[in-house]
């Protein structure tokens, strides 16, 4: 019996087919739902940017973003020091989770499923199985790809670890 149903969103252009799957789910199961974020920690700047932008947020994170974009940290030079490093402040992270969160919900409340968000400052993989564990899933809801530098990976690194690790079913969505 599927009785509650997490669901990992990030602001990735694959948010919306996970969302719209686990609401169908949720929908028919008459299941919990439980959105899980983690924050967007390591995340390049300009793919926040593209999620803000995207989510249609922006207008309210921009002089955030751009505040951190103004100020590079330089990595020591024997990281490769000859790229920047733009360090987004903490409360910018929470008020994009906070965003990303409120578009999955107003999805959600369309198709008429009531939902409950978790944020977590964790690694991605660490937070969306915790969250899962302390709600008691039966289910866990991820896209096989959310935000990363490597576009061109059949499974992220995020999802595989998730597969692996998790205590529930996990369904990945395409």
């Amino acid at each position: 019996m599927i009785s509650t149903i997490v669901v990992a969103v990030d602001g990735s252009e694959h948010q919306d087919a996970v969302v719209a799957l686990a609401a169908e789910i949720a929908q028919a199961r008459g299941a919990r739902l439980v959105l899980a974020h983690a924050l967007l920690r390591g995340v390049p700047y300009g793919e926040l940017y593209s999620v803000a932008e995207r989510l249609g947020f922006l207008d309210r994170v921009k002089a955030e973003l751009d505040q951190a974009s103004a100020t590079p940290v330089m990595p020591a030079a024997a990281m490769g020091g000859a790229i920047p490093v733009i360090m987004v402040s903490p409360d910018t992270l929470h008020h994009v989770a906070d965003e990303v969160l409120a578009a999955a919900r107003r999805a959600l409340e369309r198709e008429g499923v009531a939902v409950e968000t978790r944020v977590l400052d964790a690694p991605p993989a660490e937070a969306i199985l915790q969250i899962a564990s302390e709600e008691g899933a039966d289910l866990l809801v991820i896209g096989s790809r959310g935000l990363g530098r490597v576009a061109g990976m059949i499974l992220g690194s995020v999802s595989q670890k998730v597969l692996h690790d998790a205590s529930c079913a996990v369904l990945v969505v395409k």
